[in-house]
């Protein structure tokens, strides 16, 4: 599927999505590629859920063992799910979360991608939830691995798309009350 039809057959502009920022937390981010580049992309998604209003989830894998989401990140009072299974959908209060929020389409962002992110997929299309993972928003420790799982991901029907493409995808149009805001983030990139 070409980006420009990821984008006009999402459902981006719905109430029922929901963006997960799936296990940055030091200890496991230290030995990922592209570090640099992944921590300035997830402030801008950051922002954006923010200037968009929209749901924003962190989930941290076994943080009393390996720490708390990277404090280089820009990060408020949002939501924290502690969780010990890989994918999202093995914690019972995430899985509650997006069935009482009647959530239909994960934006999912984080590490690492041929793991936690890759089981998070296919769990939530197995449960029908549609997904887009941002390839910009997502980090591997091997490179190779990444783009793999990236292939594999959107042949089961996942959304693979730059964070640019979202975001205005998701505003649709100039005239969207937020353009200017969200274009000068984009600019600054």
């Amino acid at each position: 599927m070409k980006i420009s039809e990821s984008i006009q057959t999402s459902k981006f502009n719905t109430p029922n999505v929901a963006v997960f920022l799936i296990d940055v937390q030091e200890s496991l981010l230290n030995g990922i590629k592209n570090k640099d580049q992944l921590i300035d992309a997830l402030n801008i998604l950051i922002q954006c859920t923010k200037i968009f209003n929209l749901p924003f989830i962190i989930t941290e894998q076994v943080p009393q063992k390996l720490g708390i989401t990277s404090r280089s990140l820009l990060l408020s009072n949002d939501i924290r799910i502690a969780k010990s299974s890989f994918s999202i959908f093995g914690c019972e209060e995430i899985k509650k979360y997006i069935s009482e929020q009647k959530i239909s389409h994960l934006i999912l962002s984080g590490i690492e991608t041929p793991i936690c992110i890759y089981l998070s997929a296919i769990d939530a299309l197995k449960a029908g939830v549609e997904v887009t993972i941002l390839s910009d928003c997502v980090g591997a420790r091997r490179q190779d691995d990444q783009s793999t799982i990236l292939g594999k991901l959107q042949d089961a029907g996942c959304h693979i798309l730059p964070l640019e493409s979202f975001i205005y995808g998701y505003m649709r149009t100039a005239e969207h009350p937020n353009f200017r805001e969200v274009s000068k983030l984009i600019r600054n990139r």
